[in-house]
């Protein structure tokens, strides 16, 4: 089987691909959808196998998430730390409070590896992840050293993307890599994905909701998680109408959370105040502040929207929200084609707690 090895300037590809979405409405564009596991398939299928020592990524990820898109699964992930020293900073730049920066640091880091990677494992094809024009000469040289070149690029119709690289290598356009988006639901997903048709009324369908929790978490089932699975606005009419209509009891744990169960759970026709465990707690409040938030959702939300309303909601540091909001993606519960429309199921609350804390 023949080689590949593919060499990602990941910021130029990330911005690249922001610009591809801009618009009047949206001068900056949308944070970009990326599935890089996706993209290693790709090429494997066209060009040979692709190891992950032979996958680097290179940028300075202090602004980036290197786990975007499972990249750091796939890939060798170098940082390249650019700023300058405070002593080479104080003899730039004499006004304080500035970071500066070496100018096209993460392009000589990409070179340099490449130069590397030729010299002591070298591939049957190198693909370079960029289309700045800085690698053009670079992708001249390998080609003239025998080597198959192909370039990965985030747009072949932007003016970032150099012409002489259209013109003269095959290039691969990053969107036909990945896989097609899924199709935005016509109407608000069901509270479970696999229930083939819905209850008669609305508060059937909490009942069954709440059966079908129980059954699947073995644990008293918090009141916010019911409401949030059901939607908002209409979550808590739904469990008042079920209550009224003696489906369902609601009552509080020891640990002081506000639950919900069955009334045919009653035993001697008292209710049972179970333990809820601290997991499933969290999902609560994790599931009810995303619905709260599709209900002041901006035009076009992004990551960042996400990010600080999570904080605000819950309360945590910047860091905790960044995580959670990883946690939500890998979950499913948010995908970065359809920020605008969070999946709130019993499907994506089972992988959320699958991850654990």
């Amino acid at each position: 089987m023949p080689r590949a090895a593919l060499f990602l300037d990941f910021e130029n590809l990330y911005t690249t691909l922001k610009r591809r979405t801009a618009s009047a409405r949206n001068p900056y564009g949308f944070s970009p959808r990326m599935d890089f596991p996706a993209l290693v398939r790709y090429i494997e299928e066209r060009y040979g196998t692709l190891a992950r020592e032979d996958f680097i990524a290179v940028a300075n990820f202090t602004h980036y998430n290197p786990q975007l898109g499972g990249l750091n699964k796939v890939a060798t992930v170098i940082d390249a730390q650019s700023f300058m020293g405070p002593q080479v900073r104080r003899r730039v730049q004499r006004s304080h409070g500035k970071k500066w920066v070496i100018r096209n640091f993460a392009d000589m880091r990409l070179a340099f590896e490449i130069g590397r990677h030729v010299a002591t494992r070298p591939a049957d094809v190198y693909i370079l992840g960029s289309g700045d024009e800085a690698f053009t000469a670079l992708g001249r040289t390998l080609r003239e050293q025998g080597f198959q070149v192909v370039f990965l690029v985030a747009d072949t119709h932007s003016t970032a993307t150099d012409a002489n690289i259209l013109a003269e290598f095959d290039v691969i356009d990053f969107l036909v890599t990945q896989p097609e988006p899924e199709p935005e639901p016509q109407h608000p997903p069901a509270a479970d994905e696999t229930e083939a048709t819905a209850p008669a009324s609305p508060g059937e369908r909490t009942a069954n909701l709440v059966a079908d929790l129980r059954r699947r978490l073995r644990t008293g089932v918090p009141v916010n998680l019911v409401v949030a699975l059901l939607g908002l606005p209409h979550g808590p009419a739904w469990l008042d109408q079920a209550a009224g209509q003696g489906l369902v009891d609601v009552w509080d744990s020891p640990e002081g959370v506000r639950c919900v169960s069955l009334q045919q759970e009653r035993v001697f026709g008292q209710v049972q105040k179970l333990t809820v465990r601290p997991v499933v707690a969290e999902a609560g409040r994790v599931f009810f502040a995303v619905a709260t938030l599709a209900q002041q959702l901006p035009p076009h939300p992004d990551r960042a929207f996400w990010r600080k309303g999570l904080r605000q909601q819950l309360g945590l540091s910047n860091r905790q929200a960044k995580a959670l909001l990883q946690r939500l993606l890998a979950a499913g519960v948010l995908h970065d084609a359809h920020l605008h429309q969070p999946r709130l199921t019993v499907t994506t609350l089972e992988r959320f707690l699958a991850q654990g804390p």
